[in-house]
């Protein structure tokens, strides 16, 4: 799936508007072009894609974001089945075992993105009539509007977005920073959020692990990166990892089990830390 002619060329005077492809390559010794999808979405660009089996997802977007369903059964006959335009747009779709899709993006309206994390659950069982099941918005701070908003490693990076299927939770890293009027000073938030997914009654937030103390609690300079970057479910327990420490946190009750803080700073050119991959 590719994009062609992207906007923002400031050195082309009226650059031809973004269009999107789909290409199908087969072949033994090498590759050729048997099918082809043209003209898809054209003035959008591709935010995220997904193949699973002889099934096609692409999200396009340029203030609304379509969901295209695209048949694959036939290789030289590709086929768009279906669409569905929902406000924002996903930047990583993660498929489902039972025809659904769960997604994470930015929340916004016909005018853009506000900047808004929101998990998404996409119900494709009509394969040509895809629709939004539920959609939940992530805050990285308490309070429940856009100044608790934050950011997270998971919008880019699918390594951050875990999702453990016998326990039906996903889990999310956000972060933000945030001015406190008491004592006149900022303080960072870093947090994993764990949510509850059935496709059934939709998404919830199930709990959250906080690595916040890591990095207040010490003369940390703001500019570090601090979030958490990585969590694995392992059993009945969530492990949380980030640039200063790791935190284990029973699911049942959500508690701090064990914590262990880690050496190094990732400040400035050099680093004696632990680097997360």
């Amino acid at each position: 799936a590719t994009t062609t002619d992207q906007w923002n060329r400031w050195w082309i005077a009226n650059p031809p508007p973004p269009e999107n492809h789909l290409y199908i390559l087969s072949g033994d010794n090498a590759l050729e072009v048997v099918g082809q999808l043209d003209d898809i979405a054209v003035g959008e660009r591709i935010w995220s894609a997904r193949f699973i089996q002889d099934r096609g997802y692409l999200v396009t977007a340029q203030n609304i974001d379509p969901l295209w369903t695209i048949d694959l059964s036939d290789p030289q006959n590709p086929k768009i089945m279906g669409e569905l335009e929902v406000p924002g747009v996903s930047t990583y779709v993660h498929p489902l075992e039972d025809e659904h899709l769960l997604t994470i993006g930015f929340g916004g309206d016909e005018q853009g993105l506000d900047g808004s994390i929101k998990v998404s659950l996409f119900d494709v069982s009509d394969f040509s009539n895809p629709r939004r099941k539920d959609v939940l918005t992530l805050f990285a701070a308490e309070g429940e509007d856009w100044s608790s908003w934050g950011t997270s490693e998971a919008l880019y990076e699918h390594k951050a977005f875990q999702y453990w299927a016998p326990k039906k939770l996903l889990a999310v890293p956000l972060s933000t920073s945030r001015y406190t009027m008491s004592e006149f000073d900022y303080e960072y938030i870093s947090k994993l959020v764990l949510v509850a997914v059935d496709t059934a009654s939709g998404l919830s937030t199930y709990g959250t692990v906080d690595h916040s103390d890591f990095y207040n609690s010490s003369s940390s300079d703001y500019w570090c990166y601090q979030d958490i970057r990585r969590s694995i479910f392992m059993g009945d327990y969530i492990y949380a990892i980030s640039d200063r420490g790791i935190t284990v946190s029973d699911l049942l009750s959500m508690t701090l089990t064990a914590s262990m803080p880690l050496p190094g700073s990732s400040c400035g050119f050099y680093w004696d830390g632990i680097e997360v991959r």
